[in-house]
């Protein structure tokens, strides 16, 4: 087998399926919730999710912007500079878990409320600030889970990363059932089996350190301000690209609370999880690839980075197509997995085509976002991600109800996808690559 071609396989794979894995757990409450509660719970979930999501995203900055430096370093055979980078990044993951955990705990009703909670009814209002507040309790192990199982993956462990992930997801998936079922803990049930599955994980990567596998080590470190600087400047990219579903989440959340109510809602709700998991496989692949794009820039090999450009626009593309015709096809059947309501139902299988169309564009731009801060073209990629994650999406899906009515709501992730793709081929084709 061609080495590059190896290559792909050993890093994209184990990333497809940590990132997966790591979506897997707000999508498993989801389905034990929406089949173990009600449709009015599976609503209170998704109401929680855009804070949930955010924390994600803020804290991708890190080990994102750690892994492109680590990587670079790595190519020029630096390894006391790289363990500088992951020590670094790791200190401001779990400084940033510590205010999110005091955040999400303190002020849950309050976060819930501003996400929409407030247009919609008790009973609902107070199951998203349930799980939320225990969902928040667990913000270390979770967003620390998320952290080293980037850095085990760059640091020759990606199958360890991947079994990682799992172990936590196979968790998550038994303890929703014993809480949700058995114990008849509803929405907090789920939320507490999240923290749990999480805390397993951590368990199985902090292994990979504790037995010192690679290069990469837990241990003291100076710290460097101009370091940071750089980690968050290279980060920032990937934590706009993931900011998008807590954003896309917020806006609908307000719009359909304001036009429809709780049905729309939790419509809503359960196109987000299938969002989620599709976000996960594309993003997976952008994440995958960029360890064997920062080596080849640190070795200045231009045709060995081209290369893998290519193979991740094929493949992201190819995989965004089959994602959409499964979904166009077996809508109703999606849908059912995580509610039996006929209402829910009808609705949300009338929306998913629709909304699923947007992956396409989105695989490309993922590509692109990835492609670019992973070369040290970080302004670039800022503007993709901004427009993509925040500007464009807000825009349309608080514009498109006014100007067509809420039927055509569920284009505007489509809408601001591709126009953020056109954007993307220009930034990209105007862009020269300079070696630093």
């Amino acid at each position: 087998m061609n080495p590059r071609v190896k290559q792909l396989y050993r890093y994209i794979f184990p990333a497809v399926g940590s990132l997966f894995v790591t979506y897997l757990y707000n999508v498993v409450d989801g389905i034990f919730v929406g089949q173990g509660v009600s449709s009015a719970a599976l609503g209170a979930v998704n109401i929680g999710v855009p804070f949930i999501t955010f924390a994600v995203a803020i804290v991708a900055m890190f080990p994102m912007g750690g892994a492109t430096i680590i990587a670079i370093r790595m190519g020029r055979d630096d390894k006391d500079g790289a363990n500088q980078a992951f020590m670094s990044a790791l200190t401001l993951t779990i400084l940033t878990a510590v205010a999110l955990t005091i955040m999400g705990t303190v002020f849950s009703q309050q976060i819930v409320d501003l996400s929409g909670a407030r247009d919609l009814g008790d009973e609902m209002r107070r199951m998203s600030a349930d799980y939320l507040f225990y969902y928040s309790a667990f913000s270390l192990p979770m967003l620390m889970s998320s952290c080293l199982s980037v850095f085990v993956r760059n640091d020759g462990s990606p199958t360890l990363s991947f079994v990682g992930m799992c172990v936590g997801a196979v968790s998550n998936i038994f303890l929703d059932w014993l809480f949700i079922f058995p114990l008849q803990m509803g929405v907090v049930g789920a939320a507490v089996a999240s923290g749990l599955g999480q805390v397993f994980s951590l368990l199985v990567l902090l292994s990979h350190f504790i037995r010192k596998h690679g290069d990469l080590r837990i241990g003291r470190f100076t710290i460097q301000p101009a370091l940071i600087r750089k980690i968050c400047k290279r980060g920032a990219p990937e934590a706009v690209t993931q900011l998008t579903t807590p954003v896309t989440a917020l806006c609908y959340n307000l719009v359909l609370a304001a036009l429809i109510g709780g049905i729309g809602v939790s419509t809503y709700s359960v196109l987000s999880f299938i969002y989620s998991l599709a976000n996960a496989i594309l993003s997976g692949v952008a994440q995958g690839l960029q360890p064997l794009w920062g080596n080849s820039y640190g070795k200045q090999d231009t045709a060995e980075m081209h290369f893998y450009f290519r193979c991740g626009m094929i493949i992201n593309f190819s995989l965004s197509v089959f994602i959409f015709a499964i979904l166009a096809f077996f809508d109703k059947e999606a849908i059912r997995i995580f509610n039996q309501d006929r209402e829910l139902i009808t609705i949300a299988a009338k929306a998913l085509p629709i909304f699923a169309m947007s992956f396409i564009p989105m695989s490309l731009n993922l590509i692109f976002t990835s492609f670019l801060y992973s070369t040290k073209r970080t302004k670039q990629s800022d503007i993709i991600a901004i427009c993509r994650g925040i500007v464009i999406k807000a825009i349309a899906i608080f514009s498109i109800p006014i100007i067509s009515g809420s039927t055509v709501i569920w284009t505007a992730p489509l809408v601001a996808e591709t126009l953020t793709l056109i954007l993307a081929v220009f930034l990209v084709k105007n862009t020269k690559l300079i070696y630093k």
